[in-house]
């Protein structure tokens, strides 16, 4: 039965995908003329609102039988933010389709791939390969418009599903720029489509938003930098164990595709 189902899932999700990315990209014209001139937008929110909603639509209206669920726990958030997320799955980044808010990525890997790289440029997300100096300016410039940023401090994704050591970057620019973190949780991205994989598997993906930890900027920065990371891991690996018997008592087996 779980094979059946995982057959019919990729069936179903291939063509769905193929059919609202040719369309995303067919009505990307005519949305920025519309966002550019009527709504008077820079061309860069435009296009990320636009991502937003095609992210939305893969994650909430096509698995139309299985729809991410988002449980938010922020008790409220103050845009723009810094959001960071454990990172376990190359599906990862649409499940920020359900974030209604501005926000840009700082990674690597979509800015080598066709047609998506013209996308990420245009929609002024920044290429963690372009070095600090670069990043900090673009990343200046994205908060000061409003805009939030998302950053996957582990780097990579995990290949056993469980947290990696998490890089500095994410917390020196909250440091730097005064503003707060919110950690994400992604529950059961590694399930549905680890690394290494192409297809994906039949289960049930959460994103729980947690509360926002502001750095503290009357202590050292490197102590500062530390124990706002340190503090950020430490809320999302316990929130991950909390979660770990997600969905109807399915436990989560991260050395497992199965869904016991």
């Amino acid at each position: 039965m779980y094979f059946l189902k995982k057959f019919f899932l990729n069936i179903y999700f291939g063509v769905a995908f193929s059919i609202v990315t040719l369309m995303s990209l067919f009505f990307l014209p005519l949305s920025l003329v519309v966002n550019t001139l009527i709504l008077g937008w820079p061309i860069d929110k435009a296009v990320r609102w636009y991502v937003r909603y095609y992210g939305f639509v893969l994650i909430k209206v096509v698995p139309f039988f299985s729809p991410v669920e988002v449980e938010d726990k922020s008790e409220g958030i103050d845009i723009p933010v810094i959001f960071v997320a454990n990172h376990c799955s190359a599906t990862d980044p649409y499940f920020f389709g359900v974030m209604p808010y501005d926000c840009a990525f700082i990674t690597t890997w979509p800015f080598k791939i066709p047609v998506y790289n013209i996308v990420m440029k245009l929609a002024g997300y920044i290429n963690a390969n372009e070095g600090w100096d670069k990043i900090y300016k673009k990343a200046s410039k994205l908060i000061a418009s409003g805009c939030s940023l998302i950053i996957w401090p582990e780097g990579h994704r995990s290949k056993t599903g469980k947290l990696r050591r998490f890089k500095n970057g994410a917390f020196y620019l909250a440091y730097k720029l005064k503003r707060p973190i919110v950690p994400i949780c992604l529950i059961n991205t590694f399930k549905l489509m680890p690394p290494g994989t192409r297809l994906l598997n039949p289960v049930k993906v959460k994103v729980v938003i947690l509360p926002q930890i502001m750095p503290k900027t009357d202590k050292e920065e490197f102590e500062a930098i530390l124990e706002l990371k340190s503090q950020t891991k430490k809320v999302i690996e316990e929130e991950l164990e909390k979660q770990k018997f997600y969905y109807k008592g399915a436990i989560t087996n991260f050395s497992s595709q199965k869904v016991i």
